[in-house]
C-alpha cells in the first residue's frame, strides 16, 4: 500500500466525508481502510470492463478518450496508455471513415447506433455494431462508445439467406424437370411408334401402304436414302441423355431428411460426373467437355451408407471448383485432367479427386473450406460451395475431408466417410 502525504490525506478526507476534520493521526487507519476498498471497488470495475467482449470506449466533452479496456487495445493495437487523451476518431481506426457521425452524436448527447460498418480487407473482412450513449455525471459531459464484433451473425445471417435461396433454386430446378420429363417421354415415346410405322415387318403397316398405292419396299427404300432412321435414333439417343440429365437433377436437388440408405459409391460418382459434363457456362468458359475424367475405381467396393444426394452434392462442387481453377490458369501446358480414386480402409471408404491445376498456395490451403471465403473475382463465388461440403462430409456423415496441394502441382482432396453410421 502506497504511503499518503498529509496533503492527500486532506483531500482523501474531503472524498470520504470527512469534512474540514484535521489530519490527525488516529484518522489514518480508518483513512487506509477505506483507501483500500476504494481501490478494491476500482480493480473490480476494471476487471468487469475490461472482461466485456465489446470494446468499451469513455470519452469527455471534447471527444478525447478517458477511458480504454483491453477490447479497445485489441481493435486499435493501442495500448491505454497511449490512447488515453486522444480523439476517438483518431484512436480507433474504426471510426475515421465515420468521423462526422461519431462528433455528432458525442456533441448532441443522444444515443446513437450504426449497424454493420464494416473493416478488414477484402479476403478477411469485419463488421462491427457501434453504439454511442450520453454521459451526464456532475454536470462531466461525455460519451460512452460501445463497440461490439458482430462478424460470426452477419455471416450467419448471409449463410440463412444464401440457404434460402439454394433451397428456391433447387424447388426450381425439381419443378423444371419434372415439367421436362413430361414431354420429353412424349418425344420419346412417339420416336419409337414412328420408327415401328416405318418397319417392314408389321402387316398393318404394307396394309396402309397399299390403300396409298405404294408398297413398303418403296417406302422403305426412300427412308433408308433419305436416312430418316439414323434421325430417328439421333432423336432417340438426344432424348435418353437428356431423361438421364433430368434424373441426376432429380436426385441431386430432391429434399432429404438425412435418409440414410446403401448407396454404390461409384455410381453416385459416375452420375456426378454426368452432371457436371452438363454445367458448361460461357460466361466463366469452363467446359467439362474439355476435362479429361479418370476413373480409378477400387474393385468390390462395399455399399456406403449415406444421404445420396448429399455426396453427389460433395462431388459435384468439388468438381465444380476445380475446373474453374484449372479454366483460370492460363499458363498450364498440360491438358486439364481429374482423376477420381476410390480405396477401401478399415471401416472407410477413401476418396480421392486429384487435378494437375494450379494448386494453392499455404494460406489458401488453410482456408479453403472457411464460408465466404474465396479466391474468384467479386461476384463470381459465394465462397460456400467447399464450405458446405466439408460441413456434410464432416457433421452429417461423421467423416473427414481435407486437401494436399502444392502451387503448380495440382491439389488432391481427400474424403474419408464410414461404411456405417451411428444412430
Amino acid at each position: 500500500m502506497k504511503n499518503h502525504s498529509d496533503a492527500d490525506v486532506k483531500r482523501i478526507q474531503s472524498l470520504l466525508g470527512f469534512g474540514e476534520f484535521s489530519a490527525r493521526k488516529s484518522y489514518y487507519p480508518e483513512l487506509q481502510k477505506r483507501i483500500e476498498e476504494l481501490e478494491k471497488l476500482q480493480n473490480l470495475l476494471s476487471g468487469i470492463i475490461n472482461s466485456m467482449p465489446s470494446a468499451l470506449v469513455a470519452l469527455d466533452a471534447q471527444g478525447r478518450v478517458t477511458q480504454w479496456n483491453a477490447e479497445a487495445e485489441r481493435l486499435s493495437g493501442l495500448s491505454s496508455s497511449q490512447a488515453l487523451g486522444m480523439p476517438a476518431v483518431e484512436a480507433l481506426p474504426l471510426f475515421k471513415e465515420h468521423r462526422d457521425w461519431v462528433q455528432k452524436a458525442v456533441q448532441e448527447s443522444a444515443v446513437s447506433k450504426k449497424e454493420r460498418i464494416k473493416s478488414g480487407t477484402q479476403e478477411n473482412p469485419k463488421y462491427y455494431d457501434v453504439t454511442i450513449y450520453p454521459l451526464v455525471q456532475d454536470h462531466v459531459k461525455g460519451s460512452v462508445i460501445r463497440v461490439d464484433d458482430v462478424t460470426e451473425k452477419v455471416r450467419i445471417e448471409e449463410i440463412m439467406v444464401q440457404s434460402e435461396k439454394m433451397l428456391s433454386i433447387g424447388g426450381l430446378a425439381a419443378g423444371m424437370a419434372h415439367e421436362i420429363n413430361n414431354p420429353l417421354a412424349g418425344i420419346l415415346h412417339n420416336a419409337q411408334i414412328i420408327a415401328f410405322r416405318l418397319s417392314k415387318e408389321l402387316r398393318k403397316n404394307h396394309e396402309i401402304a397399299a390403300q396409298c398405292g405404294v408398297t413398303m419396299d418403296i417406302i422403305s427404300d426412300y427412308v433408308s436414302r433419305r436416312s430418316i432412321m439414323d434421325k430417328i435414333r439421333d432423336i432417340r439417343t438426344s432424348g435418353e441423355r437428356a431423361a438421364d440429365i433430368v434424373s441426376n437433377m432429380l436426385s441431386f436437388s430432391r429434399k432429404t431428411e438425412a435418409e440414410f440408405e446403401a448407396q454404390d459409391l461409384h455410381v453416385l460418382l459416375d452420375h456426378t460426373i454426368e452432371l457436371a459434363s452438363k454445367d458448361y457456362d460461357l460466361k466463366k468458359k469452363y467446359d467439362f467437355r474439355q476435362i479429361r475424367m479418370t476413373r480409378d475405381y477400387a474393385p468390390n467396393l462395399p455399399h456406403l451408407h449415406c444421404v445420396g444426394g448429399q455426396i453427389q452434392q460433395v462431388f459435384l462442387n468439388l468438381l465444380i471448383n476445380i475446373a474453374q481453377a484449372m479454366n483460370e490458369n492460363k499458363e498450364q501446358e498440360q491438358p486439364p485432367q481429374i482423376t477420381l480414386r476410390t480405396a477401401l480402409e478399415p471401416d472407410m471408404i477413401r476418396i480421392e479427386v486429384e487435378d494437375n491445376g494450379p494448386g494453392m498456395t499455404p494460406f489458401v490451403k488453410k482456408r479453403i473450406f472457411e464460408p465466404f471465403f474465396t479466391t474468384k473475382r467479386p461476384g463470381k463465388g459465394t465462397g460456400l460451395g467447399l464450405a458446405v461440403s466439408y460441413f456434410i462430409v464432416t457433421k452429417t456423415h461423421h467423416g473427414t475431408m481435407h486437401v494436399e496441394s502444392t502451387p503448380g502441382q495440382g491439389a488432391t482432396f481427400i474424403i474419408r466417410l464410414p461404411l456405417a453410421q451411428s444412430e
